[in-house]
C-alpha cells in the first residue's frame, strides 16, 4: 500500500518526478507515482481503475497545483475522488496559479504549499518519459521546508511521533499484554490498512449529518484497545483544525465517576484546552443531562477557535469534537448498570445533536457488538462499523523489528537476530491460534525483560525461556509461586490447579442467556482490580 499519492497534469511531469525524487530523498518511499516504472503504473494496467484504486488506498494526496491541473477534468476528477474519500489533502504550487482557479475545498479546508515564492534555491535536473529531454526543475527550499513539516505533522508512518517518551525515555519497546497509548504510537505497527479506513471514515463522519457513531469490533485478543489509543487518536489529534479528542473513557464499573469515566474525561479535557471547571460542577451538569454536558463540550470547541475570532479573517469551521470509549462491553456487566445506562442516555443526547458536533467511538468485543446494537438508547441511531480482524502473518514481522528500529542510534540499541525472528512467526504459524498477537506480545515482553539489556535478542534467548509455550508456561509457574503469600490457598500444587479451574472457567466465562453466544465476565477482586478470564 502507497500511503501518497501524487497527482499532477501531463505537463508537470518534470515537476512530478522532481518531488517524487525530494520525498524519497527525505524518508518518504511508500509513494505513488503513475510515471514511476517501480511505484507507478505497470504494462497492462487499465491506467483509470488502477489510478482510483491507489488513490482509495492510500493516506494522502498531494496535487501538483498549476494551470493545466486547475484546467483539467481529470485532475479535478482526482481532487473529487479524494475528497470523497475523505483522505487528507496537500496542495503543493508548481507553476504560479491564482487561487481563484481553484476548488474552493482546497484553499479553505487543506493545507496549501507554495514552491515557487521567493528563492527558487532548490533544483535538480530531471530526464521525464519518454527519456529524450532532460530539464531542471527549480522549487523554493522554505516551501520544501513546509511540506516537510506538514508531512511529518500528518503522522504518516510510526517513525513521524516521537519514541520513546521524554517523560519515559526508559519506556520498554515490547509492552507485552498492556495495551498500547498515545505515547507507544511510534512503536505500533502492523495495522496500516485499517488505520487509513479508521481516518477516512472519521473524516467522512465530520462531514456526515447525526448522529455519528464509529464502533471498532474485533475478537478477544485483536489489538482494538492499542488500535484506537496508539493507532488511530494520535494520528487524528494531529488534524487539530479538523478534530478535538476527549481522554478516553473506560467504562469499568462506573461509565461516569470512576477515574476513567465521563466526568474524569471531561475534566481533563477543559484543563488541557485551559478552561478548567470543578470536577464538582461538572458532576452536577452530567446529573442534569445531555444539554449540560453539551455546554462543556462546546466550551472545548470555543476555546479552540477563540485565537481566530476579531483578526479580521474568516473563522474557520468548528472542529468536531470525538469521545474515545474503550472496552464497551463493560457497558453491559451487571456491575454498574446503573452509570451504564444513564452514560448511554447521556451520549445518545450528545451525538445527535451538531451543538457541537460530536463523533462517540467504541471499541467492543464481536460477541458484545449485539447488545451494543440492541440497547434501548443507542437501537434507532446509525452505527458505522470498523471490523479488526486477526492480524494478517506478514504484519507480524514488523510488531518484532519495527520497535528495535526506534531505538537505532540511541544507548538503547537493540539487535534481533534474523533466525528470531523466523522462530517467532514459524512458532505463530504453527499455533495457528487466532489469539496470536497477545501471545507475540507476552513474548516479546519477556524476551526483553529478561535478554534485552545486553542489546541483542537471539534465538538461544528464545530457546533458553522454552520459546512461546515455556513464556505461558513460566507465567504460570510465578502465579502459583505468588500464592505461596496466601495462607488461605493450600500448597499442594493439583489442589492450586483445581482451585483455578474452579474460579475461571465459571466464573470468568459462561454463556449469554439472551444470545446462547459464549462470554466473558470480569472477576471483582479486592481493592477495586478486575481480573479477566482468557481469551
Amino acid at each position: 500500500m502507497s500511503r501518497i499519492f501524487l497527482s499532477h497534469a501531463s505537463r508537470n511531469n518534470a515537476e512530478a518526478i522532481a518531488l517524487r525524487d525530494w520525498l524519497l530523498s527525505h524518508g518518504w518511499d511508500d509513494l505513488f507515482l503513475d510515471l514511476d516504472p517501480a511505484r507507478g503504473l505497470r504494462a497492462g494496467d487499465r491506467w483509470q481503475a488502477a489510478l482510483k484504486q491507489a488513490a482509495e488506498r492510500c493516506e494522502l494526496v498531494i496535487f501538483l497545483v498549476a494551470p493545466e491541473w486547475a484546467a483539467s477534468k481529470w485532475c479535478l476528477a482526482e481532487f473529487l475522488l479524494a475528497k470523497n474519500l475523505n483522505k487528507r489533502i496537500f496542495g503543493v504550487t508548481v507553476e504560479p496559479t491564482p487561487l481563484a482557479d481553484l476548488p474552493v475545498e482546497m484553499t479553505a479546508e487543506w493545507q496549501l504549499v507554495d514552491l515557487t515564492a521567493g528563492k527558487r534555491d532548490h533544483k535538480t535536473a530531471v530526464t521525464p518519459p519518454p527519456g529524450h529531454e532532460t530539464f531542471t526543475v527549480a522549487f523554493a527550499k522554505i516551501g520544501l521546508d513546509r511540506l516537510r513539516i506538514g508531512l511529518m505533522q500528518a503522522g504518516l508512518d510510526p517513525r513521524y511521533f516521537v519514541w520513546p517518551p521524554e517523560s519515559d525515555l526508559e519506556r520498554a519497546p515490547y509492552r507485552g499484554l498492556q495495551p498500547l497509548d498515545a505515547e507507544d504510537a511510534g512503536i505500533f505497527f502492523g495495522r496500516d490498512g485499517p488505520i487509513v479506513v479508521g481516518l477516512d471514515l472519521l473524516r467522512g463522519l465530520r462531514e456526515a449529518p447525526p448522529p455519528r457513531l464509529l464502533v471498532i469490533l474485533g475478537a478477544s485478543g485483536a489489538g482494538k484497545s492499542s488500535f484506537l489509543r496508539a493507532g488511530l487518536l494520535p494520528r487524528i489529534a494531529r488534524e487539530s483544525q479538523h478534530f478535538i479528542s476527549l481522554p478516553e473513557i473506560r467504562p469499568e464499573r462506573a461509565a461516569l465517576t470512576n477515574e476513567s469515566g465521563l466526568i474524569a474525561s471531561l475534566e481533563n479535557a477543559l484543563k488541557e484546552a485551559g478552561r478548567p471547571r470543578p470536577r464538582a460542577e461538572i458532576r452536577k451538569g452530567v446529573e442534569s443531562g445531555a444539554a449540560s454536558v453539551a455546554s462543556f463540550l462546546q466550551d472545548l470547541v470555543n476555546a479552540k477557535i477563540a485565537p481566530h475570532t476579531g483578526d479580521g479573517t474568516k473563522a474557520p469551521r468548528p472542529p468536531t469534537l470525538i469521545l474515545p470509549i474503550d472496552q464497551a462491553e463493560e457497558l453491559f456487566q451487571a456491575e454498574g448498570a446503573e452509570e451504564a445506562r444513564a452514560f448511554l442516555d447521556l451520549l445518545r443526547g450528545l451525538v445527535s445533536d451538531d451543538a457541537p458536533a460530536l463523533i462517540a467511538i467504541f471499541t467492543i468485543r464481536s460477541d458484545s457488538y449485539e447488545r451494543l446494537q440492541t440497547v434501548e438508547s443507542l437501537q434507532d441511531l446509525r452505527q458505522h462499523a470498523l471490523s479488526l480482524p486477526p492480524m494478517p502473518r506478514g504484519a507480524y514481522a514488523e510488531v518484532i523489528k519495527g520497535p528495535a528500529r526506534r531505538l537505532e542510534g540511541t544507548k538503547r540499541a537493540l539487535k534481533i537476530e534474523e533466525s528470531l525472528v523466523d522462530a517467532l512467526l514459524a512458532d505463530i504459524e504453527e499455533g495457528g491460534a487466532k489469539d496470536a498477537l497477545p501471545l507475540l506480545a507476552f513474548t516479546l515482553e519477556r524476551l526483553y525483560r529478561e535478554h534485552g539489556g545486553g542489546g541483542d535478542l537471539k534465538l538461544s534467548d528464545y530457546e533458553e525461556m522454552g520459546r512461546i509455550r515455556g513464556s505461558i508456561e513460566a507465567a504460570v509457574e510465578r502465579a502459583l509461586k505468588a500464592a505461596d503469600a496466601h495462607p488461605n490457598i493450600p500448597r499442594d500444587r493439583e489442589a492450586r490447579l483445581a482451585l483455578l479451574r474452579r474460579g475461571l472457567i465459571p466464573w470468568l466465562a459462561g454463556i449469554d442467556p439472551d444470545t446462547g453466544s459464549p462470554r466473558r465476565r470480569i472477576a471483582l477482586c479486592k481493592g477495586g482490580i478486575s481480573m479477566r478470564s482468557p481469551p
